[in-house]
Formats: C-alpha cells, structure tokens, sequence
C-alpha cells in the first residue's frame, strides 16, 4: 500500500482560483492545513508547506489533473514531485452552504494512502487512483 511507502500525502482540493491543501501522515492523521492561490506563486508555497510537513518520502493526491489541477500537477512534476489523481467525491449539500475544501483535500490524501498503487521510477508521474477506492 501506499501509506507503507510514503511518509505522508499532500492531499489538495482543487479550484480555479484557490488550492486547498492538508498534509497527512501514513496513518492517516490530519498534520496541517493551508491553502494557497492557483498560481506558480501558489504552487511554491505548497511545495515549501509539503516540505516542511513532509519532508521526507511524500505523495501528492490531487483532485482534477486534467482541469483546475492540471497547473498544480505539471508544476510538482516538473519539480520531482509523484502525482495521484484522485476522483472528486460526490458530496450532499451542506448546511449553511460552508464549503468543505479542507476535508476534501484530506479525503484526497485518504483516498491516496488507501491504493495499492504507487508512482515509480525517478521520473515524475501521474496516476489515478480507481474512483471510491478510500472513501470510508
């Protein structure tokens, strides 16, 4: 599994403007939080976030490589990064209309750690991970 070979997953909930982003750990523990704006300033700052949360052997799951996520994914493959691509979750509506971008981004990292699968070789990658796979 993927939890087994990684010391944590950067999962982020992906938009047009902003990127929500939540380091966990290979159990599953929520490390920390941030969001930062859909930009290569943005990008940067998550990369600096993963690192200081992460900062040993890490994965990125994120939702949307090939929409609003696209940038972000280049970006972290450019730079060495392993990419998951994980599904959007079909969520019901919320009370009060609150969003839940932090718990997306930590159900992508979830989802991530719960595959058999993991990016290999040196090269950068993107893979999906099979949708409802983690969802618990």
């Amino acid at each position: 599994m993927l939890a087994e070979q990684v010391d944590g997953v950067i999962g982020v909930d992906t938009h047009r403007d902003t990127l929500a982003a939540a380091a966990v750990s290979p159990i599953g523990a929520v490390l920390e939080t941030t969001d930062a704006p859909a930009h290569t300033r943005g990008y940067r700052r998550l990369l600096a976030f993963a690192r200081q949360h992460v900062p040993g052997r890490r994965c990125w799951a994120l939702e949307g490589t090939g929409s609003y996520g696209a940038g972000l994914a280049d970006f972290l493959k450019d730079a060495g990064g392993r990419v998951v691509e994980v599904c959007r979750a079909k969520r019901p509506p919320v009370r009060g209309g609150r969003k839940t971008d932090m718990l997306d981004a930590v159900r992508a990292a979830h989802e991530a750690l719960a595959t058999d699968r993991f990016p290999q070789g040196p090269g950068p990658l993107v893979e999906e991970v099979p949708a409802g796979l983690g969802n618990r």
